[in-house]
């Protein structure tokens, strides 16, 4: 069968623009969907993030470059004052505001310590609230991550995080033992929107890295068993259960959170979260943080190579195996959404 590429993105969807700590006194200029955004916060008991379009509407220029006022965002430029629906509420060259003067805003939600921005049809927004992500927030769950942006399409990596069969061939350190092996069928359930999948993996080594952290025996087999979840345009969630019996101290479970924010047609913005349910503290953390950093690096530069590839030569004859049913299934959901959308 042939994959014919697609250069749309749904845009009636939540997507992690920054995360909550990123955002503070000053504005914060990013950009998502094609489309600039300045996102800053008020001062207040709620301390509410505000989402405008970052461009002053007097003439082109940021107002990410500009400051807060209070509970405005003032042009470094013209000196226009923007409230946070949007309105201009200030002109420092006159008495009366234009009429009609305002820049576009858009619904924000914080979940999970990340900013999500609702960039599509505002009515919208209120009927399809963010994914909540509790483990990201949870004092029983340690969770670190970065962010960083890769120079290909969405699509990649949505077909990336369906199927982790690759890990073992992109970074044995990292795999668990038990994905050198012949894979075991994948479970997948499908709603409307969503895709959930699973696998139960046989008795196995743990990787020797989470051995070390956790104080398990290196050589012992335990079974396994892998969960993930598209659950929305933005948002993949997934997670990997080794499964110590309780007089060992009970399952030890890795979570992995990935807010992808499409910039433009090859560039996406990917904040990921690996949290866990053992080894509490710093220095674990230690040891963890350059494993998988080194890890979505690698990611990373393969997903950046094979849009090189396509923008070279276009998309091709993708020869799909068993392991990628869930990844199939992601794309008809984004195909559709983004057809829905006209």
């Amino acid at each position: 069968m042939r994959e014919h590429g697609t250069t749309g993105y749904p845009r009636n969807a939540w997507y992690a623009l920054a995360a909550s700590d990123e955002i503070a006194g000053e504005p914060f200029g990013t950009r998502a969907l094609d489309t600039p955004v300045v996102l800053f916060r008020v001062p207040g008991p709620d301390g509410g993030v505000v989402a405008l379009r970052d461009r002053d509407a007097h003439r082109p220029y940021p107002l990410s470059l500009g400051h807060v006022d209070g509970d405005t965002i003032v042009s470094g430029y013209s000196g226009f004052a923007y409230d946070r629906t949007g309105a201009c509420v200030r002109v420092p060259s006159q008495e009366q505001v234009p009429y009609g003067a305002r820049v576009p805003s858009y619904p924000v939600r914080e979940e999970g310590g990340l900013v999500w921005v609702w960039l599509g049809e505002p009515s919208l927004a209120a009927r399809r609230p963010p994914v909540a992500t509790p483990w990201l927030t949870d004092l029983s769950w340690e969770t670190f991550g970065g962010q960083w942006e890769t120079a290909a399409h969405v699509r990649l990596l949505h077909d990336n995080f369906a199927d982790i069969t690759h890990v073992a061939v992109v970074d044995p350190v990292i795999s668990p033992p038990v994905l050198a092996g012949v894979a075991p069928a994948l479970e997948v359930e499908l709603t409307e929107t969503t895709v959930h999948f699973h696998r139960d993996w046989p008795a196995a080594p743990m990787p020797e890295w989470q051995a070390k952290v956790s104080g398990a025996s290196p050589s012992a087999s335990y079974p396994q068993r892998e969960e993930g979840a598209f659950l929305a345009p933005g948002l993949w969630a997934d997670r990997w259960d080794v499964l110590l019996p309780d007089a060992e101290g009970g399952p030890q479970t890795l979570r992995f959170t990935h807010a992808v924010t499409p910039v433009d047609d090859r560039r996406t913005r990917h904040l990921w979260r690996v949290s866990r349910n053992f080894a509490p503290g710093a220095a674990a953390t230690d040891v963890l943080r350059p494993i998988f950093e080194s890890y979505y690096l690698k990611v990373r530069e393969i997903l950046e190579t094979m849009q090189q590839v396509i923008d070279r030569d276009g998309y091709g004859e993708d020869v799909n195996v068993a392991a990628d049913l869930a990844a199939l299934q992601v794309r008809k959901i984004l195909r559709r959404l983004v057809a829905d959308e006209g």
